[in-house]
């Protein structure tokens, strides 16, 4: 009796864990080739060291390999981290780029032995810019509209 208990636990315990790996692997492949962009306008009337208005942007993508290092699903290079950081920027006919910042992180050791076979990596790159004047001009505006509610 208190066998079957055990071996009923114990299995109840492995499909649990099956169902929170497959749902993490699930959620990886549906977030995989997404990026995610983040500009920062409000610089309090501040501006860059060259004395032009500057923005800063991230760009993170998330992607997987296998086995570590084989490239899967996603590309998260840094050609085609910088290609879609400056194809962002170019969309808002922004200039005079210049990256400050980029990261790989490789998270081979979430669930091992899964993630040693799939492994998710978040990459971010961080540039900053100078913005199209009309733009800047209509942003400053939004920014002190907003300050005023």
């Amino acid at each position: 009796m208190f066998n079957v208990n055990k071996q009923k636990l114990r299995r109840n315990f492995m499909v649990r864990q099956m169902k929170c790996i497959m749902m993490v692997i699930g959620f990886l492949l549906i977030l995989n080739g997404c990026a995610f962009h983040s500009t920062a306008k409000n610089w309090n009337g501040l501006t860059g060291s060259d004395g032009n208005p500057t923005y800063y942007k991230t760009t993170s993508k998330m992607a997987l390999k296998l086995l570590v290092g084989i490239p899967f699903v996603g590309n998260n290079s840094i050609d085609g981290m910088i290609e879609t950081l400056t194809s962002e920027i170019a969309e808002a006919k922004g200039n005079n780029v210049r990256i400050v910042q980029g990261s790989n992180e490789n998270y081979w050791y979430g669930f091992p032995p899964f993630t040693w076979i799939l492994t998710p990596v978040l990459t971010t790159v961080a540039a900053e810019y100078t913005p199209n004047q009309t733009a800047y001009i209509n942003d400053q505006k939004e920014i002190r509209e907003g300050q005023k509610d």
